[in-house]
């Protein structure tokens, strides 16, 4: 039977592709949370990077970045690894498994997640709707009540949250956030230590810098979308994360990532923004794959 990443290759010696990951856990212990797979079961990731490796020819980031810049040919069927965020899994279940298949890998944290273990605010969400008795709930913007009163109709209420959110920027987050928690009865939460919620701790971060296999880069300070912010949020988001990596563990940062990563999600202010900071590599969330000429700014990933 063919392998679904067969779709990935084969790739001319001009190509690489990027796959992005964001957690990898042991056994999946959520009803509804983690429905898109977003932290995957560790097995599955074992056998994704064997394959990988059978496959193709894994790059260090700086390896690639070194290799186009002075114009020599990549290795046929390139690829990298990547994560994004800064779960910290990461760390003590992904690190592990990279580092005994020596397998080069770029993580992108997102600093506020370092300094207070916070959650971004869909994974408030889910834990709201996860934990909710609540049978149906109205969204702000929809005029009719959506039922919440199994596994499948509670996915399909964050699909929908999802989307919107992520195309509408006028959408105001603290407000939804307190609107949710009002109508499914269940706090907030700001920090949790579940297995796809607790963040990665600066000296862990230290401890995966000091191994050559790893780059560390930033993901802004928040995880926000820079497109839904004006000019002085996107300087203190960059400012702010690439302050702390110096201060907490002396990086001076080369490498980061867009948080949301698509389209709307950077501009070209955002771009020249990174570039004044010494950012020489920048990869969005768009699926796809790359080759030499590809801007460092614009490089596709491909979510695994």
């Amino acid at each position: 039977m063919k392998n679904s990443l067969s779709k990935f290759f084969p790739l001319k010696n001009y190509e690489f592709r990027i796959f992005l990951f964001h957690g990898v856990i042991k056994k999946n212990k959520s009803i509804i949370r983690n429905y898109n797979n977003k932290h995957i079961i560790q097995k599955k990731f074992i056998d994704t990077l064997k394959f990988l490796k059978r496959s193709g020819n894994v790059l260090d980031i700086n390896e690639l970045y070194f290799n186009i810049k002075n114009k020599i040919k990549l290795p046929k069927n390139s690829y990298l690894i990547t994560f994004d965020d800064g779960f910290e899994n990461n760390y003590s279940v992904a690190a592990p498994i990279l580092d005994d298949l020596r397998i080069p890998t770029c993580f992108y944290f997102s600093t506020d997640f370092i300094e207070n273990n916070t959650i971004s605010w869909i994974d408030k969400i889910e834990y709201m709707i996860e934990k909710t008795r609540e049978k149906s709930l109205l969204l702000p913007w929809a005029n009719n009540k959506n039922l919440i009163n199994n596994k499948k109709n509670k996915i399909i209420f964050l699909q929908k949250i999802r989307k919107f959110v992520k195309k509408n920027f006028s959408v105001d987050i603290s407000k939804l956030l307190d609107q949710l928690s009002e109508a499914t009865k269940i706090k907030i939460p700001n920090s949790l230590n579940t297995q796809i919620d607790k963040k990665i701790n600066w000296k862990q971060v230290e401890k995966l810098e000091t191994n050559k296999l790893f780059t560390i880069g930033g993901h802004s300070h928040e995880h926000y979308s820079f497109g839904s912010m004006n000019r002085k949020e996107i300087n203190y988001q960059i400012n702010k994360s690439m302050i702390l990596f110096k201060k907490r563990i002396n990086l001076n940062l080369k490498h980061f990532s867009y948080p949301e990563g698509q389209k709307k999600d950077y501009n070209n202010y955002v771009i020249n923004k990174l570039k004044s900071k010494k950012i020489i590599c920048c990869p969005s969330a768009i699926s796809g794959k790359n080759d030499i000429r590809t801007d460092f700014f614009n490089l596709k990933r491909d979510m695994l």
